[in-house]
């Protein structure tokens, strides 16, 4: 009975952080906090990529580091999800903005009333779709018991083969750490888990890591995107969640991308885990906000 208790509080809790719905686990006073500092967030430059022009803008972009093949397939799935959706809430040109709070409910019932079972997307399929012909992955010891909705969006939706779907969940794998609040000691554990994966340099991939206790303490990915340079910026690709959209994002530098993810997902532990920190490809990102937040 401990068991089946256990493993349900694991699956209430990804329900709720794992490149979800973007609520934190923490107390009332912590939720109104964030919802002030939404609200004087620093703008941001951001485009939901529904529109031809910006479509044609991120398809160059991207295609100067990734496979051609990749980009297209993923393109295909933001202008789907976009008509799907019909273009609920979403910015089509790039224009500096506060991050957009979108109707997650309106949004849920356009795609369930067209998709049926398939969920949809999130920030890491998105982020593997394109990354995988960038990446080399090793094999590895997997645990899976995090990613059972990727698993059935992989299942239904069809999106990868078997080669595929086993790299998939090697490279997203919760991770086994120690009963610590230190993101030092837990970084040096990501850190260990992706030296099996060979990053591009060119095309990184920037991950905001989440430490788990409900079933044993543990890490994983909870969101995750595509960082690539483009002239004198950057330029990042996320899918918030399954329901909510794709963005891309201007930044100025990596720093400022990553301190935007940081400020975004900080609220994501509770008094007996440790803060989200941030990886760009293998390697830990200090920042001085983790100190400060």
């Amino acid at each position: 009975m401990k068991k089946i208790l256990s493993v349900l509080m694991v699956v209430l809790n990804i329900f709720l952080i794992s490149c979800q719905e973007n609520k934190p686990l923490n107390n009332t006073a912590d939720v109104k906090e964030e919802k002030v500092e939404s609200q004087n967030a620093k703008k941001i430059t951001l485009s939901n990529m529904s529109d031809e022009d910006s479509i044609k803008e991120v398809k160059a972009i991207l295609k100067t580091y990734l496979d051609e093949k990749n980009v297209d397939k993923f393109l295909k799935g933001v202008e789907d999800y976009n008509e799907v959706i019909e273009k609920n809430g979403l910015s089509a040109r790039f224009e500096e903005k506060e991050q957009p709070e979108y109707d997650v409910e309106k949004i849920a019932k356009l795609w369930s009333a067209k998709k049926g079972e398939f969920i949809g997307t999130n920030c890491r399929l998105n982020s593997f779709i394109l990354l995988k012909n960038n990446i080399e992955i090793k094999k590895g010891n997997i645990d899976d018991s995090l990613l059972f909705l990727d698993n059935s969006a992989i299942k239904t939706g069809n999106l990868f083969d078997e080669k595929e779907t086993e790299e998939f969940r090697m490279l997203f794998s919760k991770i086994k750490t120690e009963n610590t609040k230190d993101i030092n000691v837990h970084a040096k554990k990501m850190e260990e888990h992706f030296s099996n994966i060979k990053f591009d340099e060119n095309a990184r991939m920037i991950s905001v890591v989440l430490h788990d206790n409900l079933d044993g303490d543990g890490l994983f990915v909870g969101h995750v995107g595509v960082l690539v340079k483009n002239k004198d910026e950057y330029l990042f690709i996320e899918k918030l969640s399954f329901e909510e959209p794709f963005q891309a994002i201007k930044f100025k530098s990596k720093e400022e991308c990553y301190n935007y993810l940081f400020l975004k997902y900080k609220h994501y532990h509770d008094e007996t885990t440790a803060k989200p920190f941030i990886m760009d490809n293998e390697k830990f990102v200090k920042l001085d906000l983790y100190n400060k937040e």
